[in-house]
């Protein structure tokens, strides 16, 4: 914990030298530089952090990024080990600071790009270590900690982070470097920083037990870290290729990662180093990895020095294929695979080969979507939306039993109400974007979570947001008793025939939308289940009443009777699967007026890959999974244009890696094998839709459940399930039959 550390930061002479002054501080780097001689079994944990990003090297060895994202209330600080990197003799800890200028980022530019998802307190680069070195005898023989510790600074002059067409407005970044102008060797041992400037101590990291009795809280308020640390792990490239006019590296699949290159060639030799997730655009399910296709995407340029250059980009990089375009390399290089250090506890098998692949290709999604955050995808925006954070959620449940970056992204939102009720479209970031339609995703994400997790503490610190973002809905009711138009950006979906109307429905501009007003309604009973789990029964009681004057009103006004769907709007005669989706979800329609709008709904253009989650839910609550195992074929497909991953449309993908098209791990879990937790009994309800067999495991609130289904040579199904211990089970069966057990239950039918 922090007892004895100061912030450190760039002294005035250093400003005065470059000729930089606060105020242009913002996309620039500083270098510190701390040197320590140890004896052998010495021992450091530390405490770190940095205004704003930091990565760190010990003894020239990678170890982390940070720190973990918040806000400008939110400093996060990590705790790290560092032993394993320790040596007898010289050693030399080194960190690389940015300072990302929330002021510039609102006005990205080629010439100061920022990492838009990298936002917090504070007006200069500083940093902040604490760490007391032991021997092997426990005894203090060193220090880290800034503000004792001798670290020095050195203030890069040059700008060389840099957007592009690809990236501007968005959360990537890329590097412009030439190394004839900015030290490439200052992480090693042998390197000379006798010249460099030491850091100036400006305050203590936190303030003194009076300081806080009187309620004083530092500007830059440091908190632990609330997610475990991200992995890094040193893997090879599973090819390299020397083409004519380049080199191309292939990871295999869709990772991210920090490569590592070591270079050797003449001053002034321009290297151009190409980030791909693929070859070709990968539209209309054309192949992804032919090799043959144009490069462009991110990109890295270098200017050699002359000597030597080991480099490795500052922030994470995304991609399956790596083509390096004016240099040569001097040895095979690697990549630093990183992500959320997830552990999956869910498995699915089966004789039907594309189960195992596609099964793969959703979950390595979803991992390559979570790291500090869950991000919308990782290669461009690499930001948490509310809506694609709501179904990553769910699938992380059904993967896994670590609930810990749900809980986080909850706390980001929580932190971001507006005061007009609404929630940023996205946080953590440096620019605001309030998206209106997403405040409900977190309405329905907060009571799934508190239902997966049975967090009730969580559920009374927040149940107050969904009070507001309810009361901001209903007041944009406008005359026909319906929301209407409730600004900005009411995004549903990047269905096809929506993409000129920016996702919107062309209803939203006629009038109020049936999907937006099916949507509060469903946010009206996930607030209902909210506040009467949390004992407030009067306001679950006006939510429900409130709920069911929405659906009357819906009904009365947009139910075609001859067509047996839901008109877009009052005033618009077009029909969707969005809108007989959500009505049926909200049980707005019996069962027999169910099936009949979802069978109608079918002639509509489908669901993109996102809104296909209640799509899919309709179809199961209407018992039409049948027609959900038809809608899984544009997954399917997925493997034979070479996707290692789900992109973020079917057949127009801006990004080959998009988690909510993750679907599938909720299908297969909760619909094909049938598992869920419902009210503390698990329910198992197959669905298995021609399937030969079916295997696995699946992670759930309470405790693993294994599985094996198998049809055998006359037509019967096998089943084979076993529960945690101590729970107890409701095998349902197609037929309706019901038994009830616990432990293991084989069964055939």
């Amino acid at each position: 914990m922090w007892e004895s550390a100061q912030w450190i930061r760039i002294p005035p002479d250093e400003l005065k030298q470059k000729q930089i002054y606060h105020g242009d501080l913002g996309g620039r780097f500083a270098y510190f530089r701390c040197e320590q001689a140890l004896p052998e079994k010495a021992h450091l944990t530390v405490c770190l952090t940095a205004v704003s990003r930091y990565r760190l090297w010990v003894n020239e060895q990678p170890v982390l990024s940070g720190p973990c994202k918040g806000d400008l209330n939110r400093q996060y600080y990590e705790t790290v080990e560092l032993t394993p990197y320790l040596r007898a003799g010289k050693n030399v800890f080194a960190v690389q600071v940015l300072f990302n200028d929330p002021d510039v980022a609102r006005d990205q530019t080629d010439e100061r790009a920022a990492i838009y998802g990298v936002v917090g307190a504070g007006n200069c680069h500083s940093l902040a270590m604490e760490g007391s070195i032991f021997d092997g005898d426990g005894e203090i023989i060193g220090s880290v900690t800034t503000g004792q510790a001798d670290w020095r600074v050195w203030l890069d002059s040059s700008f060389y982070l840099k957007s592009t067409q690809c990236s501007v407005y968005l959360g990537a970044v890329e590097e412009n470097i030439d190394f004839r102008l900015t030290p490439s060797d200052w992480k090693t041992v042998d390197f000379d920083a006798s010249a460099w400037r030491p850091a100036m101590p400006y305050g203590p990291v936190t303030f003194s037990a009076t300081f806080q009795s009187l309620g004083l809280i530092p500007r830059v308020h440091v908190i632990p870290r609330e997610i475990p640390l991200l992995e890094e792990r040193e893997t090879d490239f599973t090819r390299i290729i020397c083409r004519e006019n380049d080199i191309v590296l292939d990871a295999g699949a869709h990772v991210n990662g920090y490569p590592r290159f070591l270079f050797d060639g003449e001053a002034g030799t321009e290297i151009t180093i190409t980030y791909l997730e693929r070859f070709g655009d990968g539209m209309d399910g054309q192949p992804i990895d032919d090799l043959n296709g144009s490069v462009s995407g991110r990109a890295d340029h270098i200017v050699l020095n002359g000597s030597p250059l080991r480099y490795e980009p500052f922030w994470v990089r995304t991609f399956r294929y790596i083509v390096i375009q004016g240099g040569q390399l001097s040895e095979p290089p690697t990549y630093r695979k990183t992500g959320y250090p997830l552990t999956v506890e869910s498995s699915i098998a089966s004789s039907a080969s594309w189960v195992n692949s596609l099964w793969d290709i959703s979950l390595r999604t979803l991992r390559n979507c979570m790291l500090e955050t869950y991000m919308d995808c990782p290669y461009y925006e690499q930001l948490q939306f509310i809506m694609d954070t709501r179904l990553q959620m769910l699938f992380t449940y059904a993967v896994s039993s670590d609930t810990r970056l749900a809980k986080k992204a909850l706390l980001d939102f929580h932190c971001g109400m507006l005061p007009n009720g609404l929630l940023p479209g996205k946080t953590p970031t440096a620019y605001l974007q309030v998206i209106s339609t997403f405040s409900l995703h977190y309405a329905f994400a907060l009571w799934e979570y508190v239902e997966h997790t049975g967090d009730l503490d969580i559920a009374r610190k927040y149940r107050s947001d969904v009070d507001r973002i309810l009361d901001c809905f209903d007041s944009k009711r406008d005359k026909s008793g319906l929301v209407g138009a409730i600004e900005p950006w009411a995004f549903i979906d990047w269905q096809e025939d929506w993409k000129e109307t920016g996702g919107v429905p062309p209803a939203y501009f006629e009038g109020p939308s049936t999907i937006i007003n099916l949507m509060y309604a469903y946010a009206l009973e996930c607030g209902a289940k909210l506040y009467e789990a949390t004992g407030r029964p009067g306001t679950a009681n006006e939510y429900r009443q409130r709920r069911a004057d929405i659906l009357q009103r819906v009904k009365d006004k947009c139910f075609d009777p001859d067509q047996g769907m839901v008109r877009e709007g009052p005033e618009c005669p077009q029909f969707t699967r969005h809108a007989q989706a959500w009505a049926v979800i909200n049980g707005m329609l019996n069962e027999r007026e169910s099936i009949r709008a979802l069978k109608s709904a079918i002639s509509c253009p489908p669901c993109s890959f996102a809104t296909s989650y209640e799509w899919f839910r309709a179809l199961e609550k209407a018992g039409m999974e049948e027609q959900l195992r038809w809608d899984l074929e544009a997954w399917i497909s997925l493997r034979d244009r070479g996707s290692t991953t789900c992109p973020e449309e079917p057949h127009h993908p801006r990004s080959e890696c998009h988690a909510w098209s993750a679907l599938p791990l909720y299908t297969f879990i909760h619909t094909l094998a049938g598992i869920r937790q419902e009210n503390g009994v698990i329910v198992i309800r197959p669905h298995l839709l021609g399937f030969p067999d079916l295997s696995g495991s699946a992670a759930t609130p309470l405790g693993n459940v294994q599985f094996v289904y198998r049809r055998t040579d006359d037509g019967t199904w096998q089943y084979r399930i076993r529960l945690p211990e101590n729970v107890h089970g409701l095998l349902i069966m197609p037929s309706d039959k019901r038994i009830s057990f616990s432990g293991e239950l084989r069964y055939a039918e």
